[in-house]
C-alpha cells in the first residue's frame, strides 16, 4: 500500500498503460513511472498474493473448525482477488477517480482483515462486546471495545474523505493551512471538498484522541492495549503535522506519500486495538467464557 501511495503521488498510475503486462511485455521499459508502477504490481503479485493465498490454505488445512480463523482468511482471498481486478479496471479505464478511490478503500479493508486474522490467531476468537474476563485485571475494558470499533471506523472514514479529495482533483485547492485561503467554509467546489476533509479530521481527531487515551490510561490496561493506543496517538499527531507540511511544502510528492503511509499505519493500529480489546490471550484460564460461534 505504501508503494501504491508512491504510484499515486508521483502520477505513475499509467506508467504501464496496459494490464496485466506492461507495454505488452513481462518486464517494463527502463522508465521512471513504468518502474514505479511495475514495482507495485510485482510486490502485489509475487509477494502479497502468495502470502495471503498460503495463509488461507493453511487456515483451511489446520483450522477448518475454527471459524474465527477460516472466515477472515477466506475473506482476505476474496478481497485480494477483487483488489487485483479493480487494479486492472483502474488502469484500463485510465484512472477514473471513483475507481481509484475504491481501489484504495478495498486495499485498506484487506489490511484490516489481515490484522484481525493476525490477532485472533494469537489470542483466540472474538467475543461479544462488553464481555469481561473475571480472571484478568482488565475489567475496565468492558466499554473500551465499542470506543475502539468506532475509532477504527472513524479512521477508515477519514481515509475515504482523503481519497475523495484526490479523486476530485482538489488536493491543491487550498494552499494555506489551517484555513483554506483564509476561509473556514470556502465557496468553490474543490476548496469545499478539500476543507471538508480537514474539518472531518478535526472533529473525528478529537474523538480519536479521547478513545485512544482510554486505551493507555490507568494501571489495569494490558501492555498490548497501552502500547497500541500510545503508538496510534503518536501516529495521529504526526499525521496532522505531515498534513500541514504537505500544504506548506507545496504538495511535495514525498510528503504526500508519507501522509498516505501514516494514514495506513493509524488504520492498522486502530484495527489492532479494536480486535485486541475483543479477544483474550491464550493464557486466559476461562475458556468457558469464549464464544467461538461469534467469529
Amino acid at each position: 500500500m505504501v508503494l501504491g501511495g508512491v504510484v499515486r503521488v508521483t502520477g505513475s498510475g499509467l506508467g504501464c498503460p496496459d494490464w496485466p503486462l506492461c507495454y505488452g511485455k513481462i518486464f517494463p521499459p527502463w522508465e521512471f513511472k513504468a518502474v514505479i508502477e511495475y514495482s507495485h504490481r510485482l510486490t502485489a503479485s509475487a509477494l502479497v498474493g502468495p502470502l495471503v493465498l498460503g495463509t488461507c490454505i493453511a487456515a483451511w488445512i489446520t483450522h477448518r473448525q475454527d471459524g474465527w480463523i477460516v472466515v477472515p482468511a477466506t475473506v482476505a482471498i476474496v478481497l485480494l482477488i477483487g483488489q487485483a481486478l479493480l487494479g486492472g479496471v483502474t488502469v484500463l479505464n485510465e484512472l477514473p477517480g471513483g475507481v481509484v478511490a475504491a481501489h484504495m478503500a478495498l486495499a485498506q479493508a484487506l489490511l484490516g482483515t489481515l490484522i484481525l486474522l493476525l490477532v485472533v490467531s494469537y489470542r483466540r476468537p472474538l467475543l461479544r462486546i462488553g464481555t469481561a474476563s473475571p480472571n484478568r485485571d482488565d475489567k475496565g475494558l468492558d466499554k473500551l471495545p465499542m470506543f475502539m470499533l468506532a475509532a477504527a471506523a472513524a479512521v477508515y472514514g477519514l481515509m475515504l474523505t482523503g481519497s475523495y479529495v484526490t479523486a476530485a482533483g482538489a488536493t491543491s485547492a487550498c494552499s494555506t493551512w489551517p484555513l483554506c485561503q483564509g476561509s473556514l467554509f470556502p465557496e468553490t467546489g474543490p476548496q469545499a471538498i478539500h476543507m471538508g476533509h480537514r474539518l472531518a479530521t478535526l472533529v473525528l481527531g478529537f474523538y480519536l484522541m479521547y478513545a485512544l487515551h482510554l486505551g493507555f490510561r490507568g494501571k489495569d490496561r494490558p501492555w498490548v492495549v497501552k502500547s497500541l493506543a500510545m503508538a496510534a496517538s503518536i501516529i495521529l499527531m504526526l499525521q496532522v503535522a505531515v498534513g500541514a507540511a504537505t500544504i506548506w511544502l507545496d504538495f511535495a510528492a514525498s510528503i504526500r506519500a508519507l501522509h498516505l503511509s501514516l494514514a495506513t499505519a493509524l488504520w492498522g493500529c486502530t484495527v489492532g486495538l479494536a480486535t485486541v480489546t475483543q479477544t483474550y490471550p491464550n493464557d486466559d484460564p476461562s475458556p468457558e467464557t469464549l464464544d467461538p460461534s461469534h467469529a
